[in-house]
């Protein structure tokens, strides 16, 4: 679109009024402020003939008197090419966002940690907009520029990891995806922008003599939490899967714990297995309790009512390594790590690894063979190839 060449006509901020042009093509002619150029640009409207001059001159007139109505009244042609949703402001659009976010975890389709954590993201986001004064940013100005100067700041600024960066990156995807969906956006603003972090994940092991000491810890002073640590190493549950199983859901006769598919990260029911070393001390933590009853309540996690929060175990097993002088980096989920990792050195199959610990395939287990664990194939030595 041709910018406006003639300043002086400007009567009006936003807009030059429309008007009738009959040249060998009547068109209705006007300027509108396009907000994503920030200058008038015009607009020509097509006047369609009719067996009468007289009467296309009329309806032409008709037709630059309603959109200088409309103009008017502030309506804006380039609103409509962009869609109206794309000036609703960014906080606006993230609120409703997670409204939907909070009733999918009230239907049970999210995690608690996936809500907490999609909050946390934008509270952060929005947090920055103050920051640097785009509190009132709306949906459309968001560009792939926006994106990765907040993505830089949380990297070079607040000094947070590339894999912390990365995790940002795929929540803002994720948003933006929605946001398109809703109409709020045309284009993604992440595309293009791709992760920094390279590094594999290594699974970590907890070391044997570490373990016997939190295992001595814990044996003193909280004899359900140890419970509580076993079943992850042992059975391969989650923290937070572990927050929502109940008693009845725990077979003794049988030695299986069942996840139902509403409590489990991936969305499958299944039942893992309980070995002979777990065996008795959970057959005592349960001992006196309700069948309806929390596995691990808020009540010091003894079985009860009341389920407790996911956090409080984090807190739990910082105050421990804390008081044990244990290495700050060793979390509690490593736990599942070193279970996994302890059962394959063990010789369990790969296929029975896959389903204790409830992964997709057994390339998912693959990834926790220790490096140095795989044999040189015996053929291959003894095959006498020559160079």
């Amino acid at each position: 679109m041709s910018k406006l060449q003639n300043p002086k006509k400007i009567i009006f901020v936003d807009y030059v009024p429309a008007e009738l042009r009959e040249n060998s093509e009547w068109r209705i002619i006007f300027y509108a402020l396009n907000p994503f150029s920030e200058e008038l640009e015009i607009k020509r409207i097509r006047v369609k003939p009719l067996s009468s001059i007289t009467e296309r001159r009329k309806y032409g007139k008709k037709l630059a008197a309603n959109i200088n109505k409309r103009l008017e009244n502030g309506w804006n042609p380039f609103y409509e090419e962009k869609g109206g949703k794309q000036f609703v402001l960014f906080k606006k659009a993230a609120s409703i966002y997670l409204k939907e976010i909070n009733l999918e975890f009230k239907d049970k389709n999210l995690s608690l940690d996936t809500q907490k954590t999609y909050t946390s993201r934008i509270t952060n986001f929005n947090f920055y907009l103050n920051q640097i004064g785009k509190e009132e940013i709306n949906c459309y100005q968001i560009d792939v520029d926006f994106i990765n100067d907040y993505l830089d700041y949380l990297r070079y600024e607040k000094g947070v990891s590339s894999r912390t960066r990365d995790n940002y990156f795929t929540f803002l995807f994720t948003l933006f995806e929605w946001m398109k969906k809703k109409k709020y956006i045309i284009l993604n603003p992440c595309n293009g922008i791709k992760k920094i972090h390279k590094k594999k994940n290594d699974k970590i092991v907890i070391p044997l003599n570490v373990r016997e000491q939190i295992f001595n810890y814990y044996q003193k002073v909280n004899l359900p939490f140890l419970t509580f640590c076993m079943c992850c190493y042992y059975c391969l549950i989650r923290r937070t899967e572990l927050s929502k199983i109940k008693v009845s859901d725990v077979n003794i006769e049988k030695q299986t714990i069942y996840v139902s598919s509403e409590d489990s990260k991936n969305n499958k029911s299944a039942h893992v297995t309980i070995p002979n070393s777990l065996i008795i001390l959970l057959k005592e933590h349960i001992s006196t309790s309700a069948k309806n009853n929390y596995l691990f309540s808020n009540d010091n996690y003894k079985p009860g009512k009341v389920q407790f929060l996911p956090n409080k175990a984090t807190s739990n097993w910082s105050k421990m390594r804390k008081k044990l002088k244990i290495d700050q980096s060793i979390k509690w989920y490593y736990l599942k790590d070193t279970g996994i990792v302890d059962l394959i050195i063990a010789g369990v199959p790969l296929n029975s690894v896959r389903d204790q610990a409830r992964h997709h395939s057994i390339s998912q287990t693959n990834e926790y063979i220790p490096r140095n664990m795989k044999n040189a194939d015996e053929k291959i030595i003894k095959a006498n190839l020559l160079f």
